[in-house]
């Protein structure tokens, strides 16, 4: 065998390697781009300043990091998930009334395990305690609009 049917033969098996690995990780991952698959949503910027809950990134779902965190609104397929959230911007905490005044805080990321349901709506956010920890929560829980 040449050179170069060799060389042929192993840049076409990395290429078929290759799409069969991106198939695989697109067929394993929990979001779908469709509203026709069976879905639950998650609405993750709204923002509920008056009730002490900011907006939140998703940056991992089930140990698995997600290119969705700058994302406000996802689709998911139903299941049970471990989501690793984050506040999706720094909160002065100073400007959050009854709260102890303290410098930019909330960039730590967080576990939210959920099991989401198809045709519903999930609204997560960060949940800031008077101490200026917080937590992720879901704060409203509906039946999806579409």
């Amino acid at each position: 065998m040449s050179t170069f049917s060799r060389r042929g033969a192993a840049l076409a098996a990395g290429a078929l390697f290759g799409i069969v690995a991106l198939t695989a990780g697109a067929a394993a991952s929990p979001f779908v781009g469709s509203m026709k698959t069976a879905h639950a949503t998650l609405y993750l910027n709204v923002d509920q300043r008056a009730r002490q809950i900011w907006p939140v990134e998703i940056w991992a779902v089930d140990g698995v990091l997600t290119n969705h965190s700058d994302q406000g609104v996802l689709w998911i397929r139903p299941g049970q998930y471990t989501f690793k959230v984050r506040v999706s911007q720094q909160v002065n905490l100073a400007d959050v009334p009854g709260l102890e005044r303290r410098a930019y805080y909330g960039q730590a990321r967080h576990e939210l395990k959920l099991q989401v349901r198809a045709g519903k709506a999930y609204y997560i956010g960060a949940k800031f305690r008077a101490s200026g920890d917080w937590k992720p929560v879901v704060w409203k829980t509906t039946d999806a609009s579409h």
